[in-house]
């Protein structure tokens, strides 16, 4: 039988990811500092599980919606216009996008800890880019920086 003491033990041991977790910046700028337009910045973040984001438009057109998860993760989209946070809790390779500025290529891979999902997102990749009509390059640059 487990008595208190062990029982809290365990339940700190299990929470301790979440009391180091960091909160790291996402951009939606319609004009990026490197004078891209419809960008991410950054567009490839690697951050740790438990860590949060928080995606900030540049102007009230941009959100962040998920396009590829890991299996057990969360579909997440953020309100159009408004800053955001969101908690990444599963361990993988995130893709996502600006709804109306997908076809621009605005989009972004954020890896979470190892990218255990890698070859599913690879697969799903192959979908998505059919959606991208310009810059179908820079999803293809971030995806080559998950390791």
């Amino acid at each position: 039988m487990l008595n208190r003491s062990t029982i809290a033990g365990v339940a700190l041991l299990m929470c301790a990811p979440l009391l180091n977790a960091a909160e790291h910046t996402v951009k939606m700028m319609t004009s990026g500092a490197n004078g891209q337009i419809m960008v991410m910045e950054p567009g490839y973040l690697k951050i740790a599980m438990g860590d949060t984001v928080n995606f900030v438009p540049s102007d009230p057109s941009h959100n962040a919606q998920s396009m590829s998860i890991p299996k057990g993760a969360e579909n997440f989209t953020t309100p159009m216009g408004k800053s955001a946070k969101v908690s990444f809790t599963q361990e993988g390779v995130y893709l996502y996008k600006c709804l109306p500025h997908v076809p621009l290529g605005m989009v972004g891979v954020i890896q979470v800890g190892n990218a255990v999902n890698l070859e599913q997102t690879k697969t799903d990749l192959v979908k998505i880019k059919s959606s991208i009509a310009m810059n179908k390059d820079r999803i293809e640059k971030y995806m080559a920086q998950v390791k």
